[in-house]
């Protein structure tokens, strides 16, 4: 696998080191954020992010001057983030991205995802030396650990679930998705202020 430093990235921290590694898929690349911790324990873990936040504003994004990222560092764990296709400033797009989104089915499928999320783990593994390490998953992003978990066993040294998904039975009309969307800024206002939700349902 070849795999190279991207140095023009803007660090979210001084210390973070940043890679480009190939996809699994024919031409684009992948992103990975690293910091290393302050006092190394010797384990890693891989944080899969969710379905409308790529990694600088979720595990590394920082509240008060501080971030989850940077407390798995202060407990010694060597912290590494993938963005998805499609995700971040950085990872490619896929080309379907290029059209309009009513063109295409839904991009970014589970199974199909987790092969990104296996390219980053060996990636890791080799550039650490080990064989597994722990993978913290987030929302959608269970979804796609839980496939890779599924197909390679031997990755995985512990699996960490965050606000999962599960299965829950149909309803209603089955919904025909676009192949992408944009997630703005007062999408996400509105998804977690209990003021715009209190709005949405009195509209209802």
């Amino acid at each position: 696998m070849i795999s190279r430093l991207l140095d023009h990235a803007p660090k979210l921290d001084p210390r973070e080191e940043h890679f480009l590694l190939p996809s699994p898929q024919p031409g684009p690349s992948l992103f990975l954020r690293r910091l290393a911790p302050e006092t190394p324990i010797g384990e890693a873990v891989l944080y899969a992010h969710g379905a409308t936040f790529p990694s600088a504003l979720s595990i590394a994004h920082r509240f008060d001057g501080r971030s989850w990222r940077d407390s798995l560092c202060r407990a010694g764990f060597d912290c590494w983030v993938l963005d998805f296709h499609g995700f971040g400033a950085f990872s490619d797009a896929y080309p379907e991205m290029d059209e309009p989104a009513e063109l295409h089915p839904p991009l970014g499928r589970a199974e199909a995802t987790s092969r990104q999320l296996e390219a980053a783990m060996r990636f890791i593994a080799a550039h650490r030396g080990t064989a597994r390490l722990s993978l913290i998953a987030h929302s959608w992003g269970t979804i796609v650990a839980g496939c890779l978990a599924r197909r390679c066993p031997e990755l995985v040294e512990r699996l960490i679930f965050f606000a999962p998904f599960t299965r829950r039975a149909p309803h209603g009309e089955h919904l025909r998705l676009p192949a992408w969307r944009l997630i703005l800024l007062r999408d996400q206002w509105q998804r977690f202020s209990p003021m715009c939700r209190q709005g949405r349902r009195r509209c209802c």
